[in-house]
């Protein structure tokens, strides 16, 4: 009987931290889905990649924009935004073409 209540126990945390855990990457999606409209909304031009990313790819993505994007911007996986319109088009010519 012990064991049971125990493996009930363990279970019932596991599942409050698996939702706790997926409620806060859900409140961290929206507050950035506000935030980037935000930033569109001042000029700010987002790029979403049509296709699946894989993470070497992504990885590459994101060496490239360190190196070669000049103004501000922000990334989520393959999800990016520029401040300047210029960034947003050579990464377009890049990734996109």
């Amino acid at each position: 009987m012990l064991k049971k209540k125990l493996l009930t126990d363990r279970t019932g945390d596991l599942q409050n931290q698996i939702l706790e855990q997926k409620a806060q990457e859900l409140a961290n999606h929206v507050d950035r889905e506000i935030l980037w409209s935000m930033l569109e909304s001042l000029g700010w031009q987002r790029v979403i990649l049509p296709w699946p990313v894989t993470m070497d790819n992504l990885k590459e993505m994101h060496t490239w924009v360190d190196k070669n994007v000049k103004g501000a911007h922000e990334r989520n996986r393959s999800d990016f935004i520029f401040e300047n319109d210029d960034d947003a088009m050579w990464f377009k010519l890049r990734w996109l073409a």
